[in-house]
């Protein structure tokens, strides 16, 4: 992007030259941005010498596997993503050794740089001096971005304190977007903030409710200060360890039916000793709802003719909005019947109205179930291995008939409109539009929306309208 020339119309739009509105201001941001990063240059590579020179590479070896709290520390230190971003200002501004610990005499015991600044430094330029200071008042913590000057600033908020600050940052705010979250420290001196020690990997929405969760454990009733930043640093850097491992190593998440049942794709094969005719017409029953048979009669894979019931269900307890819920399929052909269903409890259901209705004239004679989730492993490890140039191509991303998007996206509003007023256990089992009446109730609703608009799928027509979510909740 090329830059504003001193004689360009202003980028804020006052119609005034640049040199004329905005560019002192910018020519100050940019005079403290240089201050504070040059002395965050100077004194973390001198005290990480200082380190190694005064107390043996064992000191930060101690560091270095405390900061990791002592499990699946990387051997490496130098090659590991943590050295020279987050591990830094921990080694320099808050790590001290626990006295518990059989230590080497003459190890520090308050922060290492402050320890330098007491021990080994009459006199200290007075920008570093304050820049030490404040660097070791400032605990690392979760910031969620809520705007960004691309190239200049970033304006955060503390998840666990609510603090706001505005740091100074060229890289960072060209990349970071609202709503994604940072481990990170901000170091504010003479009126100026900066990022130190940014986490490497952006830390994306989805973990916005859980970090409140793990805050109201520690504070039921309000926020931490930051006091408490430095009192909870373990457990703050146990949660921050636990998202990397999240984010490095995801899981496939739960999968459930449409009544919040775990999926368990189960076929059910019986065998018949009654008339086809008889176990339709004592089948029916599951398959009629509100004087509507939903029965087909068309060809299996085989060519042979087979009768299919959609086993149904006037609504849903999980979707209070829907008018009835598909429960599986039963198939009769000749002296077969084959029953599918999504869960250990439609199973279940479906055995005993099985055996209500045909009693000795069914027969099980086999059951097959389906790890979904082990299955779907198993297909991205195999997309992994065959690579971009092999895949096949994604059954989503064929054009499908307007008339199918348009009643999709029917079915979505009013799945997602329904929503407003279902039960939400991110939001502490209140409804949407309860939690938009309390400002905790707020703070968890604008995480999860920001989260919803994040996650939208390559499937428009059935993405949440989180604007029009918004504006009904009175939060636009």
């Amino acid at each position: 992007m090329a830059s504003t020339g001193r004689n360009d119309p202003c980028p804020c739009g006052s119609g005034r030259k640049f040199k004329q509105c905005c560019l002192r201001e910018r020519d100050a941001e940019d005079a403290a941005r240089i201050r504070l990063r040059t002395a965050e240059g100077l004194l973390i590579p001198a005290l990480f010498a200082y380190a190694a020179a005064e107390f043996g590479p064992e000191f930060v070896e101690h560091a270095w596997e405390e900061f990791f709290l002592w499990e699946d520390v990387p051997e490496e230190i130098e090659s590991s993503r943590e050295f020279g971003t987050t591990f830094d200002p921990f080694f320099v501004f808050s790590f001290v050794p626990d006295p518990a610990d059989d230590l080497p005499d003459g190890w520090p015991t308050e922060p290492l740089a402050l320890h330098f600044l007491h021990h080994e430094v009459e006199s200290c330029p007075d920008e570093q001096r304050a820049f030490i200071e404040q660097a070791c008042r400032s605990p690392a913590s979760f910031f969620v971005i809520e705007a960004a000057a691309p190239g200049r600033t970033i304006d955060l908020r503390d998840i666990l304190t609510g603090r706001r600050f505005q740091v100074l940052e060229q890289s960072a705010s060209r990349t970071l977007q609202i709503g994604d979250l940072t481990f990170t420290r901000v170091v504010t001196v003479g009126g100026a903030s900066i990022m130190i020690g940014a986490s490497p990997w952006i830390l994306p929405p989805s973990w916005h409710v859980p970090i409140i969760d793990r805050r109201e454990e520690l504070r039921p009733r309000g926020l931490l200060t930051r006091a408490d930043l430095a009192d909870y640093d373990i457990e703050i850097r146990e949660w921050y360890r636990d998202i990397v491992e999240a984010i490095l190593h995801p899981r496939l998440p739960t999968l459930q039916n449409t009544d919040g049942d775990p999926i368990e794709l189960t076929t059910l094969t019986y065998a018949l000793s009654v008339p086809e005719g008889d176990a339709i017409d004592r089948l029916r029953a599951l398959a009629t709802l509100r004087g509507e048979l939903h029965i087909n009669d068309e060809p299996d894979e085989e060519g042979v003719s087979a009768v299919t019931l959609t086993w149904l269900k006037a609504g849903n307890r999980a979707h209070k909005g829907w008018d009835n819920t598909t429960l599986g399929t039963l198939r009769i052909g000749g002296s077969r019947l084959v029953v599918s269903v999504n869960s250990a409890r439609r199973r279940l259901r479906i055995e005993k109205e099985i055996g209500k209705r045909l009693g000795p004239g069914a027969t099980l004679v086999d059951v097959i179930i389906t790890d979904l989730a082990r299955e779907l492993e198993a297909r991205r490890t195999a997309r992994a291995a065959a690579g971009p140039s092999n895949a096949e191509p994604d059954p989503q991303d064929e054009p499908r008939a307007p008339e199918l998007e348009a009643l999709e996206a029917q079915l979505a509003e009013r799945q997602w409109l329904s929503w407003i007023d279902t039960k939400v256990p991110a939001l502490g089992n209140r409804t949407p539009r309860q939690a938009a009446k309390t400002p905790r109730g707020r703070e968890r609703l604008e995480a999860l929306l920001t989260d919803l608009a994040r996650s939208v799928g390559r499937r428009p027509a059935s993405a949440p309208n989180v604007a029009e979510l918004r504006r009904r909740l009175g939060l636009a």
